[in-house]
């Protein structure tokens, strides 16, 4: 097995694997769900016990290749907005925001919603992601006052509508004829940087039988419209973003296997956190298995923008802004995850040194494009993916 074929093993170490016991469709979005791994946290110096996911290491001879989903979910929601608005990347605000905006710039969505309401940008991510996936005004009244303990109820009250206005918009309610020749009220979102999106979503679970967009997966029938009519509406647009983050993952890692088999790769998956995935690769092979990583972040993305009606994708979202090489989990290659338990670090507690992140340019330059070995004749045109950006 992985853990012993390499010469450099020794029987005397202290080395070992894990088996978590993971459900793996343990919600109802289908996301795993895991008591330990999924959900330590990372290490924080005011935190005891928070460097113990940065225990995992590998064996000799192994490297750890993986990669966070840049702003999966919020991809994911702003494509299926751009896909029915007008069927174009970027063509409604929300969209524009995702692809073009710059954290270094501040004109990313997280750094407008923290200008907006006078918070910090990691604050405004947890407002984000909550108003995205339907909580409404007393869910970011609380927020606000939690973030800023000095504001009244009015004030965050204020705040809140202030946001909602600029990003969800306002409901509006318009009566129209259904194939039955009855009379309907259907509801819409306008004047809101996100309204077409919320539309969009709103749309996709009042079918009889809600999909996703991409793998085409079914929710639960227990919160099918029939069941429900317009109740649990929070848990199920959550359901429609969540659930094709899954398919994501999924479309992941069944194509990154694919290469690994059809191009030699020696590695095997070894843990996904939602939208992480974390490899372990033999050393040798570590910036092949990074160049399979693009290529699969790549298609699976490609998959999703053709399933929404869209032939193209716009480079800025193709591929992973960085490929991580570590000897260990951990957030960042460069954390040396000192804690009140772990007072020395990595580097000195344990003689880990940091690991190594590149961009797609990076490793196109080091593998020269293909995922053949690099002993490989080049007549074997025929077995190669050549990538160039």
């Amino acid at each position: 097995i992985t853990l012993c074929s390499d010469p450099d093993y020794d029987e005397e170490t202290l080395c070992g694997a894990i088996l978590p016991r993971i459900v793996t469709a343990g919600t109802v979005t289908r996301r795993a769900v895991e008591k330990t791994w999924l959900t330590a946290s990372n290490a924080y110096s005011d935190r005891i016990g928070s460097e113990l996911k940065a225990m995992v290491q590998c064996p000799p001879g192994y490297t750890f290749v993986g990669a966070d989903v840049d702003a999966q979910e919020l991809w994911i929601a702003s494509l299926i907005g751009d896909a029915d608005f007008a069927g174009i990347h970027g063509s409604t605000a929300f969209g524009w925001m995702n692809l073009q905006g710059k954290k270094s710039e501040g004109t990313d969505l997280h750094s407008k919603t923290a200008e907006t309401i006078g918070i910090t940008r990691e604050q405004a991510k947890v407002f984000n992601y909550g108003r995205i996936y339907g909580a409404g005004y007393k869910y970011a009244v609380e927020l606000l006052c939690e973030f800023n303990p000095k504001l009244t109820k009015e004030e965050a009250l204020k705040k809140a509508c202030v946001m909602y206005n600029a990003t969800k918009g306002k409901k509006t309610t318009k009566n129209f004829i259904d194939e039955k020749g009855k009379q309907v009220k259907k509801t819409k979102w306008v004047g809101g940087s996100e309204s077409e999106m919320f539309n969009s979503l709103e749309s996709i679970i009042s079918v009889p039988e809600p999909k996703t967009p991409a793998l085409g997966c079914k929710i639960s029938r227990a919160l099918e419209p029939d069941k429900v009519s317009d109740h649990f509406m929070t848990s199920r647009l959550n359901w429609v973003v969540q659930s094709s983050g899954v398919d994501y993952l999924h479309l992941l890692l069944v194509c990154n296997q694919w290469l690994f088999d059809k191009y030699g790769i020696d590695g095997r998956f070894s843990i996904s956190i939602h939208d992480e995935v974390r490899y372990l690769v033999k050393s040798e092979d570590k910036y092949r298995a990074a160049l399979a990583l693009q290529i699969s972040n790549l298609l699976t993305r490609c998959m999703f923008a053709y399933k929404l009606g869209m032939n193209d994708l716009p480079q800025s979202v193709a591929f992973f802004s960085a490929v991580d090489f570590d000897v260990c989990l951990r957030k960042e290659v460069d954390m040396d995850c000192k804690t009140p338990s772990n007072p020395r670090g990595l580097k000195k507690g344990y003689d880990m040194p940091e690991g190594e992140s590149l961009d797609i340019y990076q490793i196109l330059d080091i593998t020269k494009g293909s995922l053949s070995p690099v002993s490989e004749e080049k007549s074997e045109q025929h077995s190669k993916i050549e990538l160039k950006v």
